[in-house]
């Protein structure tokens, strides 16, 4: 086994163990890493390698990890995924701006937001997996949903034994690529699904992550609908959840958090009051509401 080690800081304030209540409460994550005491393990791949690595809270806003592959690590393999980290957690992201909004415009949201303070976005931890469970999760129950997509993960991803437990890696871009429809059709049994995954497949190398974090939001949503499968609310799905695109909103998951909503306002909240009070911060305000209904995040 080789292994590296690095830290990383967030920007203030920063909570990890609210990172880590919001993975336990998120269920698309589900069983897919292991969040004990203060850290996080957890397993991707890198250029066809499996890397598992594990975060845990280090001083003040400081965070350790530790990368683990039966592979030596390279200098670049091993920077990028200290990158990667950064971002799958968003610890870049200065939240205090969000909070100053809030509490100058927004009392009634503002306790809620003290009982999440310092939870900083967690994403989904690649584009691939995101933009995946984006066209799995439409119209179909959330328990086959989930069996499918642990499916593709065994049937196509790869696996790391680290102290004892299996960390198992979402594929990346080349084995989907090389999947046959028959092996994709064999391992989600819904060919509606199969001919989503076979179109986003297909649109790989032209969807460029790069191109969908920094693009106008229009033409980054644009350039995710050429895929077969994703629609309006599937985009703005895959850029927010997954690409950390948290600017003004749309429509997206307003009506699930309806009861959140009128819990906190006593009523509807129009998304107009919300864009125009919080600006690029309206997904966040979103998240906050989302991260309520989790049990780690309810007040006793």
């Amino acid at each position: 086994m080789h292994s590296e080690t690095g830290t990383l800081d967030a920007v203030e304030p920063f909570e990890f163990r609210m990172s880590l209540a919001f993975v336990r409460g998120f269920e698309p994550m589900s069983g897919q890493q292991d969040v004990d005491g203060d850290s996080i393990t957890k397993a991707v791949m890198v250029d066809g390698q499996v890397v598992v690595f594990r975060v845990s809270e280090g001083r003040g806003a400081r965070l350790d990890y530790r990368l683990f592959s039966s592979e030596p690590i390279s200098e670049e393999a091993a920077k990028g995924m200290g990158a990667r980290i950064a971002f799958f957690l968003s610890l870049d992201d200065d939240v205090g701006r969000f909070y100053s909004i809030a509490k100058e415009k927004d009392p009634k949201f503002y306790p809620l937001m003290e009982s999440a303070w310092g939870l900083h976005h967690v994403k989904f931890l690649t584009f691939l997996e995101i933009a995946s469970w984006a066209l799995i999760n439409q119209r179909i129950q959330r328990p086959i949903a989930l069996r499918i997509k642990r499916s593709l993960t065994e049937r196509f991803g790869a696996s790391l034994e680290v102290d004892g437990k299996l960390y198992w890696a979402f594929p990346d871009g080349t084995r989907l690529k090389a999947a046959t429809a028959a092996q994709l059709l064999e391992t989600t049994r819904n060919q509606r699904i199969t001919r989503r995954l076979l179109s986003l497949a297909s649109s790989l190398d032209e969807l460029d992550e790069g191109f969908l974090r920094t693009a106008l939001f229009d033409k980054a949503k644009a350039r995710l609908e050429t895929v077969h499968g994703i629609g309006d609310w599937s985009s703005q799905f895959i850029l927010f959840r997954g690409l950390g695109r948290m600017g003004k909103l749309q429509a997206l998951n307003v009506k699930q958090l309806g009861k959140a909503i009128e819990a906190v306002y006593g009523s509807a909240k129009p998304l107009k009051e919300v864009n125009d009070a919080y600006g690029s911060w309206a997904g966040y305000w979103q998240l906050y509401l989302w991260a309520s209904t989790m049990p780690g995040f309810r007040s006793p």
